[in-house]
């Protein structure tokens, strides 16, 4: 790899290191380039100055500027100067988008999807959501981006399947508070230690449209409805799995997490 590529992968893994997931993707999507510059550093001899580039979607510039402290941090410790150059400074710009198609209305529609699932991803990043989420639902465009629908629905079904598990342990403790044992007992058995996802799915179902008057308190207009499109665990388990049915059958150990 050239030096530019080892920084990039150690950028990368540093902070994911330190927790920083969100940068960590954008990154991920950047790339480095290593700014010579003719003025000297004045700390060795002959040793001119040299900014680290880093290289980003436009849609990510202002997001990676507001981290710029942590960045140069970072990128300084990382870099190591010899007799040629010193790291001065680090600066975000632009990255320039690649189109691989030709054809005018080919070119269009990359564009348009690129921008969509990158916008999303710059949305995603602004929401106060779980760390795993945010993972899932980036891989998810990462996976469309490249044009790999199978990879990114599975991806989204892991992430409704996160989702799911969050909402009914929120239930459970509301249950906690506000029905009786059996009650706690009974959604524990058939929800929360349901042997799948998709069986976990529809017993919640079937507490959501009983209790649809909790939910419409709660803030959901149509609980039914506002939950209908967890349905994606039911989709991407069924049809993007070949050996569905025979891990249902079998009721491997995988089975007990789809």
């Amino acid at each position: 790899m050239t030096p530019e590529r080892d920084f990039h992968y150690t950028l990368i893994k540093y902070l994911d290191i330190k927790g920083k997931q969100e940068l960590s993707n954008i990154i991920k999507r950047s790339r480095i380039v290593y700014d010579k510059l003719w003025s000297f550093s004045g700390v060795v001899s002959y040793q001119r100055k040299m900014n680290i580039n880093i290289k980003t979607p436009i849609e990510f510039k202002t997001l990676l500027e507001k981290e710029i402290d942590l960045l140069r941090t970072l990128s300084f410790e990382i870099y190591e100067d010899d007799d040629e150059y010193m790291a001065t400074d680090v600066v975000i710009t632009v990255l320039a988008a690649k189109v691989t198609t030709i054809e005018i209305e080919e070119i269009e529609k990359e564009i348009v999807e690129g921008s969509v699932y990158q916008s999303f991803i710059t949305e995603v990043f602004s929401l106060g959501l779980d760390e795993i989420e945010k993972s899932y639902l980036y891989e998810a465009c990462e996976c469309a981006i490249r044009n790999n629908r199978l990879a990114a629905s599975t991806m989204l079904g892991c992430a409704a399947e996160y989702l799911l598990s969050q909402l009914c342990d929120s239930y459970h403790e509301y249950l906690k508070n506000h029905s009786s044992q059996n009650e706690q007992e009974a959604f524990e058995r058939k929800v929360i230690k349901a042997k799948s996802a998709y069986i976990r799915l529809d017993e919640f179902e079937k507490r959501v449209n009983s209790n649809a008057s909790l939910f419409e308190n709660l803030g959901f207009e149509n609980p039914k409805l506002n939950f209908n499109f967890l349905d994606v665990i039911r989709k991407v388990y069924f049809f993007n799995y070949p050996t569905a049915k025979s891990h249902i059958k079998t009721g491997t150990a995988w089975d007990k997490y789809r």
